[in-house]
């Protein structure tokens, strides 16, 4: 008897630690069974739709995906082989293009708007020459709060909108098990080396050293929930806030600001004009060092390097938000312009499944 307990225990443990690795899932897990949530969507050309209407009347497959999710990357083949064989049995797909599972990976930062998300779309479906369509999740991450899902994760839908399987992470012979239960198997499936797919250039983790433009960061900081002050606007450039564990707990400790021009606007710093700025407005008894700052300017007459700060914030308390405003001039190959764009900076986790990618792990996460 005792015997058994320990097996259960050592594979509730065994379970919980994949999840854990399984790209970002929720604890709990993915939603694996029960109706399909009241969840909204956007089809690839910015129509809003009901995921419950457009899986109703078929077995849809639903797969997560992003420009910054290795694992994903590595893994749809499976989804598109899968969408050769089952798209002539009447089997819907669809990939559904979420928050972004490593930003700064490519140079690639969220979307603010839902017009940016879907130009990351775009850029994922023109990069991974799928066949399978797109979807995209709202700018509010509604589908990915409301199927519990990672980045690489997958669901098997029902035409009564019922989940009849989900994995937290690609699984494609689980997938094709299903696929075969709900409309037959398949008398020779589709290989990988009879698509023709694009080669994805394997991911280089981001630059993490201290430098004339950035700083290094050790892991285990937190991402921070910002929120810009016109998010339907563009903003070329893209703020980013971490946080050390100690400043989240005792309103003291040290804040990453780093700076990034978004490469789905092609942006780039114009080292021509004055440099970038930065000012902080703290709430009373808050101090920061420095609260404002200029970047140095970049090599070139242009470039696309981050531009990076530690700041030093002292508080007696937790500090619930900073204002930052940020002056520069937004550049891309048609326009540059002078702008001024305003951030709040949440003192606490975003809490979207992200990470920076080979950084924020914290010490359960590093490799020995």
């Amino acid at each position: 008897m005792k015997f058994r307990i320990l097996l259960i225990i050592i594979g509730s443990i065994a379970l919980s630690t994949s999840a854990q690795r399984s790209g970002s899932v929720p604890q709990g897990g993915v939603l694996s069974c029960g109706p399909l949530p009241d969840l909204n969507a956007f089809t690839a050309e910015g129509n809003p739709v009901k995921l419950r209407e457009l899986c109703k009347g078929k077995y849809t497959v639903l797969k997560a995906g992003c420009l910054t999710c290795p694992e994903f990357h590595r893994s749809y083949p499976g989804v598109e082989t899968a969408y050769a064989d089952y798209a002539p049995k009447d089997v819907q797909f669809f990939y559904f293009y979420k928050s972004l599972r490593h930003p700064e990976l490519n140079g690639y930062v969220q979307a603010q708007n839902m017009r940016e998300r879907l130009l990351q779309l775009a850029e994922a479906r023109k990069k991974l020459g799928t066949k399978a369509p797109w979807i995209a999740d709202t700018i509010d991450d509604s589908i990915r709060i409301g199927l519990r899902s990672g980045s690489n994760s997958i669901y098997l839908i029902d035409p009564d909108g019922k989940i009849v399987w989900a994995a937290p992470k690609m699984d494609a012979d689980g997938l094709r098990t299903a696929l075969a239960k709900a409309a037959g198997p398949v008398a020779k499936p589709t290989k990988v080396s009879d698509l023709d797919l694009a080669q994805v250039e394997k991911q280089a983790r981001a630059i993490n050293e201290d430098s004339e433009l950035g700083v290094a960061r050790p892991d285990g900081l937190s991402i921070l929930s910002i929120i810009p002050a016109k998010p339907e606007e563009t903003y070329y450039v893209k703020l980013r806030a971490e946080a050390a564990p100690e400043l989240l707990k005792t309103g003291t400790g040290r804040l990453f600001l780093g700076f990034y021009p978004d490469p789905i606007h092609h942006a780039h710093w114009n080292n021509l004009a004055p440099p970038m700025k930065y000012s902080l407005t703290l709430p009373k008894g808050v101090t920061a060092t420095p609260a404002e700052a200029s970047a140095k300017k970049g090599p070139g007459d242009s470039d696309t390097q981050p531009r990076q700060f530690w700041v030093n914030i002292t508080a007696n308390k937790p500090v619930e938000a900073i204002q930052l405003k940020l002056n520069y001039f937004g550049c891309t190959p048609d326009l540059c312009l002078a702008l001024t764009h305003e951030y709040t900076i949440q003192l606490k986790a975003e809490n979207r499944g992200s990470s920076t990618y080979g950084m924020n792990r914290g010490k359960k996460g590093r490799k020995k």
